[in-house]
């Protein structure tokens, strides 16, 4: 496998496990690494996890109606290549929704989904889908 491959698999059963809702709790674990993005309503910050080093882009969408605090959110977690976090990794520029959505495509990726007045969801998907 050369360098410049992916690992075909990522993560670990502490910090990935196969359930999406047990990811969402392990994602509690993870320590932070970098925040690009420190936006009111659109955080995107990178976790790595403290057993096996994978790394993480985990961005959180807000969605503001002014109206009573319930605002919907909208978060979702991806693990990175080592080439992708050293493309992130500060001093470069804070990365558009559409750098961002061009990570990963088609790679597994955690979604929690907390609708206005609803319950909150928990799903697998692929890359990621900033609005």
């Amino acid at each position: 496998m050369g360098m410049t491959e992916p690992p075909a698999t990522f993560g670990c059963p502490q910090c990935w496990p196969a359930d999406p809702e047990a990811a969402w709790k392990a994602r509690a674990s993870l320590t932070g690494v970098a925040e690009l993005v420190d936006d009111l309503h659109f955080i995107v910050t990178i976790l790595a996890c403290p057993a096996c080093r994978q790394r993480f882009l985990s961005v959180l969408e807000e969605e503001v109606d002014w109206v009573d605090g319930d605002d919907p959110q909208y978060w979702s977690v991806l693990p990175l290549t080592e080439a992708e976090v050293a493309r992130l990794l500060p001093p470069t520029a804070a990365p558009t929704a559409a750098q961002l959505n061009a990570l990963g495509p088609g790679r597994r990726s955690l979604r929690r989904d907390y609708p206005k007045g609803d319950v909150q969801r928990f799903y697998w998907a692929a890359g990621l889908s900033i609005r």
